[in-house]
Order: C-alpha cells, then sequence, then structure tokens
C-alpha cells in the first residue's frame, strides 16, 4: 500500500486546539483520560478480499474542558487517537477530532479577541472505504475581534471580524478568508436574545486552478434558555458569487432545539440550510450537536448546500443510559455533482454502571448514502462495544471492540468503478488515567 506523510496539519492543529486548554486557569472544569495500548485488526486496508491483518499501537487522549470567567471564556471537547502501524502496513497517523474556542476579554464585556481552531478528517474519495490512504487532516483555524457596545438596558450592537486558514493534509484546497459581520439587538432577558446579524466573506484559494469566491448572508437570530427548554435560531438568506460567475443565493436555516422532557431525558431537534464549504462543515459538525456528526466530508473547493434535519432523544437515570437518534442530509455541489448525496444516519447508544469500578458501553451507528448523480449507494454498520475498568483511584484498562461492515452498490467515475465494500473486527486492549470531575453514565 502507499504511504504519504501524515502530519503536516494534525502536529500544529492538535498542539493548536490543546494549548487553549493548557493556557486556561486551574480553575476550569475539566474531564479527561489519556490512554496507550495495543490493537489488532483483522482487515485493515478494508478490502472485500485478501484481507491484511494489522497489529497497531495507540496512544488517545479524550478531553471535555470549559471554562467562564469575566476576562476569559473557553471551552474544547478533544476526542483523538494517534496509531502506530506495527506490520507497517501505512505510515503513523492522527485520526479524530478536536474543536476548542478560547475569548479573551481586553476590555471585559466590550472587547474580545477570539482564537478558534477545528480539527477532523476528510475523504478525497467519497466513494471508497475510509482509510489512511483515502483519508487526510483538515484543520479550520480564525481568530479576530469582537467589539460589543451598549445601547440603553437592553440594546446592543456587535461588530467582529476574523482571519481564517482552512488547511489539507495533501489536497491542493487551502485557503485564507477574511469575515466582517455586524449585528444589531436586543436582550429581553439574560436567557432571551433578538438580533438582526449581516456577514460578508472572502475566500481565496492558495492553488490558482481553485476557484476564489465570496459569500454575503443577511439573517435573524434568536436565543433563548428558558428553565426547560433551549433554543438557538438563525432564519436568513446567503449569496454566494464565485470569480466569473453570476451570484446565487438560498435560504439560510440553522434551528437547534433541546427540551428537557423529565429529569431523566432529553429531546434535541435540529434542522439546518446552509452555502459553504468543507470547512464550514467540519465546524458546523463539531459544534451543532447533530446525529451523525462524525459523517464523512469529502475534500473539494467546490462550494455546496447542505441540508440536514435531525432528532435524538437521551435518558439517563441512575446507572443506565440511553440514546436514540435519526438524521437526514443533503449536499448538493455547485460544479462537482458526482459529489451529491443524501445520507441517512441511525444510532442508538446504551450505557450502563455495572459496580462502582466498572462502565459499559455499547453503540451502533447505520448510515445509508446515495450519490444519484454517480449510481453509487452505501450502506455501513458500526458497532462497537467498551468495558472500562477503573482497577485504582485515576487508573484502569480499557476494552475497545469495533465492528464495520460496508456494502456497495453501483460505480462512479470518482473512484474508477471501486465501490469500497468490507468488513472489519477491531479490538484495543489499553491503559488508561483518568483526571477531572467524574463522568456519570451518559450517552452523549
Amino acid at each position: 500500500m502507499g504511504q504519504k506523510r501524515r502530519n503536516r496539519v494534525a502536529a500544529p492543529a492538535a498542539a493548536g486546539v490543546m494549548a487553549l486548554v493548557v493556557g486556561a486557569p486551574v480553575q476550569a472544569e475539566i474531564s479527561a483520560s489519556a490512554e496507550a495500548g495495543v490493537g489488532y485488526s483483522d482487515n485493515i486496508t478494508r478490502v472485500p478480499t485478501n484481507e491484511s491483518s494489522e497489529t497497531i499501537g495507540t496512544v488517545g487522549l479524550d478531553l471535555v474542558w470549559q471554562e467562564r470567567t469575566r476576562r476569559l471564556r473557553g471551552n474544547a471537547v478533544v476526542d483523538l487517537s494517534y496509531f502506530e502501524y506495527m506490520d507497517n502496513t501505512y505510515d503513523s497517523e492522527l485520526t479524530g477530532t478536536a474543536n476548542g474556542m478560547l475569548a479573551f476579554g481586553i476590555v471585559p464585556e466590550t472587547l474580545t479577541w477570539v482564537v478558534q481552531d477545528s480539527f477532523g478528517q476528510a475523504q478525497s474519495d467519497p466513494f471508497l472505504a475510509a482509510t489512511p490512504d483515502t483519508r487526510e487532516d483538515l484543520n479550520y483555524f480564525s481568530t479576530g475581534p469582537d467589539l460589543t457596545l451598549r445601547f440603553g438596558s437592553a440594546g446592543f450592537g456587535r461588530l467582529f471580524g476574523r482571519w481564517s486558514s482552512t488547511t489539507y493534509e495533501t489536497s491542493p484546497f487551502d485557503a485564507k478568508r477574511t469575515t466582517a459581520g455586524l449585528s444589531v439587538g436586543r436582550r429581553a432577558s439574560a436567557r432571551s436574545e433578538l438580533s438582526l446579524n449581516a456577514i460578508t466573506e472572502s475566500i481565496d484559494f492558495d492553488d490558482a486552478d481553485n476557484t476564489d469566491y465570496d459569500r454575503d448572508s443577511v439573517f435573524v437570530g434568536w436565543q433563548l434558555d428558558a428553565a426547560r427548554t433551549t433554543i438557538d435560531a438563525q432564519l436568513g438568506y446567503t449569496w454566494l458569487k464565485r470569480d466569473g460567475d453570476e451570484k446565487d443565493g438560498t435560504a439560510m436555516v440553522n434551528v437547534g432545539v433541546t427540551r428537557e422532557i423529565s429529569a431523566a431525558s432529553r429531546l434535541r431537534l435540529s434542522v439546518s440550510q446552509q452555502l459553504g464549504d468543507a470547512g464550514d462543515s467540519l465546524r458546523s459538525q463539531l459544534s451543532g450537536n447533530v446525529v451523525g456528526a462524525a459523517g464523512q466530508i469529502t475534500a473539494t473547493s467546490d462550494p455546496f448546500e447542505s441540508r440536514v434535519a435531525s432528532a435524538e432523544w437521551m435518558y439517563s437515570r441512575g446507572r443506565s443510559g440511553f440514546s436514540l437518534g435519526v438524521s437526514r442530509g443533503k449536499d448538493q455541489y455547485e460544479t462537482l455533482t458526482q459529489f451529491d448525496r443524501t445520507r441517512l444516519t441511525y444510532t442508538a447508544g446504551l450505557s450502563r454502571r455495572l459496580s462502582p469500578t466498572l462502565d459499559f458501553d455499547l453503540r451502533a451507528t447505520l448510515e445509508n448514502e446515495d450519490y444519484a448523480n454517480s449510481n453509487a449507494e452505501t450502506d455501513e454498520l458500526r458497532v462497537s462495544a467498551t468495558l472500562n475498568w477503573r482497577a485504582w483511584r485515576r487508573m484502569g484498562l480499557r476494552l475497545l471492540i469495533e465492528r464495520y461492515d460496508r456494502d456497495a452498490s453501483g460505480t462512479s467515475s470518482g473512484s474508477g468503478g471501486r465501490t469500497g465494500e468490507f468488513q472489519e473486527n477491531r479490538a484495543f486492549l489499553t491503559l488508561a488515567y483518568h483526571w477531572g470531575s467524574a463522568e456519570a453514565p451518559v450517552i452523549r
């Protein structure tokens, strides 16, 4: 198998997100675990026949951090694993996701400097199974100021600017973007905000073979944080103008609702329609609480319209937790219509605290992707079972067993007729070190 260098994006991106956490005050709320161990795969290249096994050395980090003070607001969610392929099937790689944000109060509640970084992976050929040969690292970094002015007791105005960089590991789609925005609104109470917003962006690619474009958006925003219900809604319109083309537009919709049905159960609904690119898709997946958020991102410079609707029910009581979720997504590209797809995702989860030192977690995801313009369709089932044994106060053992089963039909010009069917079983045994607040057995 071909090997490629895998640290051009991963190392600085992971370091950037971790720097947000390391630089936080010691009183920050943090829950984390680091682990190291060994794993095994019976089909590491994910092919339908002539499977190759692989022994994998692994180091991983799971972390949730948040902080809110007068001068600092921040949060980070990290789920990263470093794999060393002992039989040299592939080069070593860092996989997973990391998303972090820090807002520094230069003048508290008036002038703030924001730094945000999002790290994940994109698929170079979405018609094939995801392997180190077909996926690559994708990082989206942005920074800039927010200026907030108060009008009376409830009115406000916000001005903000951002410089951003989208970086791919191998594909020639690196881009810089400049963003400016204005928001005028009213806070009816400490829990409710209504605003009118305008944003203009310019996206410029490093490689001249890609087409630069500008994007403008106008929308109404509404935020509500009631006793049992939270709502975050944005409704408006987005225009996109590619160099040499006419301006085109579409409705902009982003609505997320979370409802506490009871002390033990919660329902989360989301609907979105937006015109963006792979970097926007990465950040919205990591920040949007959408079912199937770890879905595949296609590496391309072509903008596309994304529509997603999802629902998730979560229950947690005593020593047990359950979750059920479903989502439907549709992507329509400006020019690369062979990548247009409809995606259905179903998720289920069960967690149980078997004893004060033993936790069990079972998760399953079924994803159907239909590429109508390319005559290709895939169904992929992913099932994982995890047993955590807290043998000591901060250390323990973790056993993870995973099953992947992917069926495909049709062919596509993008994959040369290869459809990427495979079955793979994986198992990992790691030694884990825990710190921070203890986690309840809740499916997230």
